[in-house]
């Protein structure tokens, strides 16, 4: 079900409609996107035009953030779950892609992120079948050639991609139709998460609200300005929006 948040949306509501919506996706052999909306990406979303089409493009948007859960409850009264990439791939999906011999590649980060991610993957999950890998620095030149080939002949199902927010969403955008795997995910710092180079929050802070305080501590230098415009933005945003469905 797709559900408005402002001049956005989301049409996952759940972990396990995101889980059934993937694995549907690839046995059905298709090519899907999945991206991810958060107070972040609904700023970018109605600041940055290259990013916006991009979403508008994506197949399936989750919930990433307590923020959407919040926003869908005060503007259409549903309640959804939220969902991270990162806390599905280490419980559920990374053994699930071992069971059915999914081919995964990832693309973003540095060499040496990417290298520690794969080791510690190796001793989690050492029957996953990554079949390729490269870091998110290139020239344009790369992206529309050597990296998209290396991609294709990789024969990848499920292609990983953690180059930050908003150039994820629109390298995959661009270059969609020339990738020829199952799953796209934008995933955000997953590839820092699982090389260890950051912690994630406790799981008591999942669903609180609060998590962005524990990556706040964490990242102070980069995530204050984000945060402090981004959420002010969205909380304006979405209270503005009540207030004209309510005299509607």
């Amino acid at each position: 079900m797709k559900f408005e948040i402002f001049n956005t949306f989301v049409n996952i509501s759940s972990e396990e409609e995101y889980i059934k919506n993937i694995f549907e996706t690839l046995q059905n052999n298709k090519k899907k996107t999945f991206f991810y909306l958060n107070s972040y990406s609904f700023y970018l979303f109605n600041k940055n035009k290259m990013f916006r089409d991009a979403l508008s493009n994506a197949d399936y948007i989750i919930p990433d953030g307590y923020s959407i859960v919040w926003a869908n409850k005060m503007l259409n009264q549903k309640k959804i779950s939220k969902v991270v990439f990162t806390y599905s791939f280490t419980k559920k999906l990374a053994k699930l892609f071992e069971e059915h011999n999914m081919k995964v590649f990832f693309l973003g980060g540095t060499d040496l992120t990417l290298k520690k991610c794969i080791y510690n993957l190796s001793i989690t999950n050492p029957n996953l079948n990554i079949v390729g890998f490269n870091n998110g620095f290139y020239t344009e030149n790369d992206s529309f050639n050597s990296i998209i080939k290396r991609i294709n002949e990789s024969h990848t199902d499920i292609l990983i991609i953690g180059m930050g927010m908003p150039k994820s969403e629109i390298w995959i955008d661009q270059n969609h139709s020339k990738l020829n795997c199952n799953c796209i995910f934008s995933v955000g710092g997953f590839f820092e998460f699982i090389a260890g180079n950051k912690i994630q929050a406790p799981k008591w802070m999942y669903n609180s609200g609060i998590e962005w305080v524990f990556r706040l501590i964490q990242e102070p230098k980069r995530l204050f300005f984000r945060y402090l415009v981004s959420n002010s933005f969205f909380i304006y945003k979405i209270l503005k929006r009540k207030i004209e469905l309510y005299f509607e």
